[in-house]
């Protein structure tokens, strides 16, 4: 065989192997059907799923289905919605659907009055071309009662990078009882702030509270202003939802963004100290939003009393972190006295005080101990102590008129 020769054969395989049909799958409906390469075609698939839970109250509850076009189908494609029990009842929206473009959505109904688990088949249908897609139905009992959600601030003001909580209360209204969904979403100017991290952040502690009968549950609302914030106020959306049917309530908190700020505070404001003993106090600048450098200063120290700070400036903000400190020192004579510490960065300022009471040299005599004798109290060691010397004495005049009379002569 030439080398022409091979060349066409492999021409010809591979021309063969371009026009042989290739079968995809679809994603987004259960893997029913295939389709052909370049063939119009049309899918099947639930929206926005195939799974629906629903009370057993006989009112209708809503999906769809969406048929969609698949290279250039265009055309009618007839619907049967087919339930495995005739305890449900499912219903189409229209019979045939006209597909032109990328596609088109038919509504689907679903009742019961029955509790159970239930399949429904969806299948369309245009020529030789049928597809189809299963929903799953779980018919409950129906809740009773209602819920309520409330807040305990509505509205509040924050400064940059600082943060709060906020106390989101569910209550269980005429006996509820069962699963509570609860979501946070951000709004500025109307607009949602997912993923903005230069937005509020809003966060709850759980998104899903298990209800009793008439019980309230409380879940935490934690809310993270930027540093650097770019709106001014900002719109928190409470959203609930639980029971069956579905209830929503809804509820709408407002934050107020301030200027950047910082905040000075002096830990303890309060000394105690005696004349010539040195007394000290932490003082602690707090940035909120503010980058730069805050000085501080000393005033309203009287005479009699002398006040100096270890550092007179700290940086805040930015790589530094948001706390800066200084230690205040004072010593004085007697006397109580009241020391202003202010600091200032650019345009802002803040001041405290501290309040330095200065004791003279004590007066009072050392205190003594008392005297005790074998665990004895001071009266009972002092009686002891008497009565050995009474004995010592006695004992010491027997052996005096003993030795005497023993030393006189005897008379013949």
């Amino acid at each position: 065989m030439t080398a022409r020769s091979l060349q066409s054969l492999l021409v010809l395989a591979l021309l063969t192997l371009s026009l042989a049909p290739t079968v995809l799958a679809h994603a987004g409906s259960p893997p029913t059907y295939t389709s052909v390469v370049g063939q119009p075609d049309f899918s099947l698939n639930a929206f926005p799923g195939n799974t629906l839970t629903i009370p057993a109250n006989g009112d209708r509850y809503l999906e769809d289905v969406g048929i969609n076009s698949i290279y250039g189908f265009s055309g009618n494609v007839s619907l049967l919605a087919t339930s495995n029990s005739s305890a449900l009842v499912a219903q189409l929206g229209l019979a045939v659907a006209k597909v032109a473009g990328s596609g088109v959505y038919v509504n689907v109904t679903f009742s019961s009055f029955i509790v159970g688990a239930y399949s429904v088949n969806v299948t369309g249908t245009s020529g030789s071309l049928v597809h189809s897609v299963m929903f799953q139905i779980f018919v409950m009992t129906p809740s009773v009662g209602d819920f309520a959600v409330a807040a305990s601030q509505q509205s509040l003001s924050m400064l940059p990078g600082n943060s709060t909580t906020i106390n989101v209360s569910i209550t269980s209204v005429d006996n509820f009882s069962g699963p509570v969904y609860v979501n946070a979403f951000v709004y500025a100017s109307d607009t949602y702030t997912l993923n903005d991290p230069f937005a509020l952040q809003a966060t709850l502690s759980t998104n899903q509270v298990s209800m009793l009968k008439n019980q309230t549950i409380v879940d935490t609302l934690t809310l993270e202003t930027p540093n650097l914030p770019i709106h001014g106020i900002y719109t928190i959306k409470i959203s609930t939802l639980g029971g069956l049917p579905t209830l929503y309530h809804d509820l709408n908190l407002t934050v107020t963004m301030l200027k950047p700020d910082f905040t000075l505070t002096t830990s303890p404001d309060s000394l105690s100290t005696v004349s010539g003993a040195e007394a000290n106090s932490t003082v602690t600048v707090r940035s909120y939003g503010i980058y730069g450098t805050v000085d501080f200063a000393v005033s309203g120290s009287p005479a009699g009393i002398d006040c100096t700070l270890s550092k007179q400036s700290t940086p805040i903000g930015s790589g530094y972190g948001p706390y800066g400190n200084s230690t205040l020192s004072c010593r004085g004579t007697p006397g109580t006295y009241t020391i202003t510490i202010t600091a200032t960065n650019g345009s802002l300022n803040h001041s405290t005080t501290v309040t330095i009471k200065v004791e003279g040299p004590s007066s009072t005599p050392p205190k003594t101990t008392n005297f005790t004798l074998f665990r004895y109290s001071t009266i009972m060691a002092y009686g002891v102590i008497a009565g050995a010397i009474a004995l010592l004495a006695l004992t010491g005049i027997g052996i005096y008129f003993l030795r005497k009379r023993s030393s006189t002569p005897t008379a013949n």
